[in-house]
């Protein structure tokens, strides 16, 4: 019976070891597959590579590009953003055509699109060079041929072109690296079936032993032999051989051992399958949502480039003190405020222009969850471990043509916590400015908080926001106590300073945190004017030389205001929450001074 189990045990080893062998020499290592990409007009200056084309295969792609005389370009991005910046003109599109080779392969074919105009509307087309388009996720350029090895996430197309006029590249390949297969069973196979060898061994050695101990007791010796120690002799001899036999048995095991590490040799990690193990994680950016939700506007890539791109801008404007300049990354009451800086410069040498955005790493995003325009984004540039406070801004694209441009920024004042946002894969929704469902609509926030600090806790509003600790407050407290004392000093007996504040003219911007939330940001104006309580009283203007650069005059007869502008973002609840509104940056900065007009005659 041992040896039935014995050549059980060998069978099943065998077949182990074979199965685990054949997993190993049937796995196929990476394969490459490669499409040329064929253009329906050469003539046409841009090639676009549909989404569904890159991803035929899983793993990596890989692009090589050639046949131009000009420098290639290449860039990824969504899909809908591609197609949108080349909704007005036309260009080859390349896309499975439903069809395969005979070797099992999909068919690429290439089609002309025609113009839809779909954002005629939104904005025109400044340029047509595609480089360094907002929009894009990467882009990349090379003289003669273009290759490049990438993975992209689902959604997202190629596009590729010259220059924007002349002819695109005509020699396009896309290659897949597809993913080995892997035999998590090999090893496991290969193991038992040694395993099961080393039993087997075990069962005929079990069986030699049984067999001859069954042979029964050996015929004794004669007397003689007795005597003569012949009979002890030949039965010592027969111990030892004995004795030696366990030891050429062992080593008729250590093949059969050698054979099954010699194969476990050749497995490599994925011939094991991971027990108790996390898978390893890969990157996507593929969300879970309904075909109808809206993408982010931006990603974590596309906003580093953007802030370094509108922080070169910005340093170069300020140093030019050119406002045209800056008009390429500023807009609204960004750009007005650096506009009057620059003026004032003109006049005031050692005037300093507004804080300057640093080209710093994003520590937070919360892009809109928009595929149309104008699209809008929060950032914030910096974090407590940073040497300056970090810097909070709006930044907006009118149109798929136009750049993101700044149209609120200030900075993050000490020990502010920033609400909880929606990470920057989902986006968030842009509030309306008559939203009901805050404790304040965007569009009466900002002449709420005015009303605040005329009247202070007897205001309406006080109980809604947290005037205790709100910075900007006391920061302006402190400026306008420090005025009126000097003030006194010199004109207390004749004349008198009054403080004002009002909403700025520009549009608020609102994004949702959780919890229905939002961050919304406003423009604040506030002045001092100076009046004569006398009569034949006169205001001299002493070293004010940004304030003579509006008013021309040293002194008045009439009195002035002068006015100042500010750049407030505030975390404001949800209607039912008990949370108060809390201001979380600010900026502020002259914006202009005037002389009060002579009075009136009065009629007689």
């Amino acid at each position: 019976m041992r040896f039935v189990w014995a050549v059980v045990a060998f069978l099943a080893g065998v077949g182990l070891i074979g199965a685990g062998v054949m997993q190993l020499d049937g796995a196929k290592g990476a394969d490459e597959i490669t499409s040329q990409i064929e253009s329906s007009d050469e003539s046409l200056p841009y090639t676009v590579i549909d989404a569904e084309v890159l991803s035929a295969y899983p793993g990596q792609q890989g692009l090589r590009i050639s046949g131009t005389d000009e420098e290639i370009f290449a860039s990824y991005g969504r899909t809908s953003d591609i197609q949108a910046w080349l909704s007005d003109t036309t260009y080859n599109h390349a896309a499975l055509a439903g069809e395969t080779t005979e070797e099992g392969e999909p068919v690429v074919s290439s089609d002309v699109v025609e113009p839809t105009n779909e954002f005629e509307d939104t904005g025109e087309r400044v340029w047509w060079n595609p480089r360094d388009s907002d929009l894009w996720v990467e882009q990349m350029t090379a003289d003669d041929e273009l290759a490049h090895t990438f993975a992209l996430p689902q959604g997202m197309s190629l596009l590729i072109a010259t220059d924007g006029t002349e002819p695109a590249p005509t020699e396009i390949s896309v290659t897949w690296t597809t993913a080995p297969v892997t035999t998590p069973w090999a090893g496991p196979l290969i193991a038992a079936g040694g395993l099961a060898l080393l039993i087997g061994l075990v069962f005929w050695i079990l069986g030699f032993l049984h067999m001859r101990r069954r042979r029964g007791p050996r015929r004794k010796g004669s007397a003689k032999q007795r005597r003569s120690g012949t009979g002890r002799k030949q039965i010592t001899g027969t111990a030892e051989r004995r004795r030696a036999t366990p030891a050429r048995r062992a080593i008729v095991g250590i093949p059969a051992l050698a054979v099954g590490g010699a194969l476990l040799a050749g497995c490599t990690p994925s011939a094991w399958p991971e027990f108790g193990q996390d898978p390893t994680p890969t990157p996507t950016v593929e969300a879970t949502e309904s075909p109808d939700t809206e993408m982010p506007a931006l990603t974590n890539a596309q906003a580093q480039r953007l802030v370094s791109s509108m922080a070169q801008v910005m340093a170069d404007a300020d140093r030019e003190g050119n406002a045209e300049l800056g008009e390429k990354r500023l807009s609204g009451v960004a750009l007005e405020v650096r506009k009057i800086a620059y003026e004032i410069r003109s006049d005031v040498d050692d005037w300093k222009t507004p804080t300057p955005l640093p080209d710093a790493d994003v520590s937070v995003l919360l892009p809109q969850a928009n595929d149309g325009w104008p699209r809008t984004a929060l950032l914030v540039i910096g974090d407590e471990e940073s040497e300056k406070n970090p810097t909070i801004l709006i930044a907006t694209q009118s149109s798929p043509w136009e750049t993101y441009k700044m149209s609120y920024m200030g900075s993050i004042t000490p020990s502010t916590e920033i609400p909880e946002l929606a990470p920057a894969w989902l986006g968030a929704a842009l509030v309306p400015p008559d939203s009901s469902f805050l404790q304040i609509a965007p569009d009466d926030l900002a002449a709420a908080y005015a009303d605040v600090i005329d009247q202070g806790e007897d205001s309406e509003y006080a109980e809604l926001f947290d005037v205790g600790n709100d910075p900007f407050i006391a920061a302006l407290s402190e400026k306008r106590k420090k005025t009126k004392d000097t003030f006194e000093e010199t004109a207390e007996d004749t004349a008198g300073i009054t403080f004002d504040q009002w909403a700025g003219s520009s549009d608020p911007v609102a994004l949702a945190t959780f919890n229905s939330g939002a961050i919304v940001a406003v423009s604040l104006r506030d002045s001092e004017t100076l009046e004569p309580t006398v009569e034949d009283g006169v205001i001299k203007i002493p070293d004010a030389p940004e304030i003579q650069h509006f008013v021309g005059e040293e002194e008045t007869t009439t009195g002035l205001t002068t006015s100042y502008t500010s750049q407030l973002f505030f975390s404001v609840p949800a209607k039912a929450s008990d949370e108060p509104i809390r201001v979380l940056g600010y900026s502020y900065a002259l914006t202009g001074s005037e002389l009060l007009p002579e009075p009136e005659d009065e009629e007689e």
